[in-house]
């Protein structure tokens, strides 16, 4: 019998939805910050055989180290390598399509999954310069499955339209990705919160509510969202984290904040 965990934070809940989205035997893009630890967290739960492929050029088939590692080009990493290479070749792979799925944090989003981490305002006046996109730009659009990661879901996070795309979700909805050039992969696939799941509507390409995390009401999630979101007709529950899952979880966030990860209390209110 499964026993769940009964006290979590909207954080921790976030990255076990997002763990539960990789496979066993899928070939991962592995990038930094929240995506990292969610890919080491599934790993370490349920996809042992996943193949991981690094930013940096290295491909991993197993990845047990010791501490959490504090950035791509931690030395604690090459020593577990399948394959040792550059940023060229981890492009390469996504550009032969050999990358099944990969989870990108995201800054700010809109409703057809475009994400903006250039400029908040015009750009070439812009409020606030972000510091840009980094290899998510091409993830974004060569990788068969992309998940995004919003650590926040509010009305600044979650936008009707950004005022920059950064990296490519499903441009101005329908077919407009297609057109633009963009043919050989699908867009991004969903859009995990500390709220809930939002999912692409296979016609429109607009973000809808699929699943609830426990506790949270749909009139919550429409709130803080910066559109008019739609609702599917039969919203799924996430279920909450199972107690291996929620310990894996903080084992792994601590080992983050370790190595210098900042987290929010309330995101580690529970870890001792």
């Amino acid at each position: 019998m499964v026993e769940y965990c009964k006290e979590y934070s909207e954080f921790e809940m976030m990255l076990i939805v997002a763990a539960r989205e990789i496979k066993d035997g899928d070939v991962v893009f592995n990038a930094f910050q929240w995506p990292f630890l969610a890919v080491y967290m599934a790993f370490k739960l349920h996809a042992p055989n996943i193949s991981m492929v690094f930013e940096t050029g290295t491909c991993h088939d197993y990845m047990d180290v010791n501490k959490m590692p504090f950035s791509l080009v931690d030395p604690v990493i090459p020593p577990t390598a399948t394959f040792i290479g550059d940023s060229l070749d981890s492009l390469a792979f996504l550009q032969r399509g050999d990358i099944d799925i990969a989870l990108l944090a995201a800054s700010i989003l809109d409703k057809y999954g475009n994400c903006n981490t250039t400029v908040i305002g015009d750009y070439n006046k812009p409020i606030i310069r972000l510091p840009g996109g980094g290899g998510a730009t091409d993830i974004a659009v060569l990788a068969k499955r992309i998940v995004w990661l919003l650590d926040e879901h509010s009305k600044r996070r979650l936008v009707n339209k950004v005022d920059f795309i950064t990296d490519l979700g499903h441009f101005n909805g329908a077919d407009s990705r297609f057109k633009a050039g963009f043919t050989t992969t699908k867009g991004p696939d969903a859009i995990i919160t500390p709220l809930c799941t939002l999912r692409f509507d296979p016609d429109t390409k607009e973000a809808y509510l699929a699943a609830l995390h426990p506790g949270v009401k749909v009139e919550q999630v429409k709130q803080k969202t910066g559109w008019d979101l739609k609702v599917a007709d039969d919203v799924e529950q996430n279920a909450p984290p199972t107690l291996e899952e929620i310990e894996v979880c903080r084992r792994t966030m601590k080992d983050a904040m370790e190595q210098f990860y900042i987290l929010k209390p309330e995101w580690t209110k529970y870890i001792k």
